[in-house]
């Protein structure tokens, strides 16, 4: 069976729009502590259903969230290539799957402390830096980085809040990744 064209498939489900947003914020990105964003509210309504059938109080109060381009600093913990997902057009291709991130305040937090934070195959290809091994390196040498992007509420996964995340908000996609080098932050 032959996929559908991305963009056409993806009209059709509006969590999927956010998740493959390619453009900055022409607002530019907006510093944000890590524990602020690890603390978001979640609005009351919010469920694994779709978002058309959440409360309309709800949903503009995540809109709003969720219009945010935002910055944390951090650490890297773990990174997984995501299985076949809607937003990707259940893509058995591994080079059109997103790395699932693990982004912690501290280098020894567990993964319950941290946000998922996601690059996506759209914003990888034009970062041919951010491969797996890459990311791995980060996450083996412990340093710091500074991650830009949207923010997003991802309703698919509040059971795991507490066992391996912090919150359902995450930064996804991720479009900008810096380390702190020398003193000094410089784009990955």
């Amino acid at each position: 069976m032959k996929q559908q064209p991305f963009s056409i498939y993806c009209e059709k489900f509006g969590l999927n729009v956010l998740k493959n947003r390619t453009a900055s914020s022409p607002d530019g990105f907006k510093p944000m502590h890590f524990d602020d964003l690890a603390q978001q509210e979640v609005p009351d309504g919010v469920s694994k259903k779709h978002r058309t059938k959440w409360p309309e109080e709800t949903l503009n109060s995540v809109k709003s969230e969720e219009m945010k381009a935002v910055q944390v600093p951090g650490f890297f913990l773990k990174k997984k290539l995501e299985g076949r997902e809607s937003p990707n057009c259940h893509s058995i291709d591994q080079a059109d799957r997103d790395f699932h991130i693990w982004l912690a305040n501290s280098s020894d937090d567990e993964k319950a402390d941290a946000i998922v934070v996601e690059i996506t195959p759209r914003v990888r290809a034009e970062h041919p830096s951010w491969t797996s091994t890459n990311i791995g390196r980060l996450i083996t040498n412990k340093t710091q980085v500074r991650i830009s992007g949207w923010m997003l509420l991802d309703p698919e996964h509040p059971d795991q809040v507490g066992k391996t995340r912090a919150t359902i908000w995450e930064i996804h996609p991720i479009l900008k990744i810096e380390v702190f080098v020398a003193g000094k932050w410089q784009e990955f």
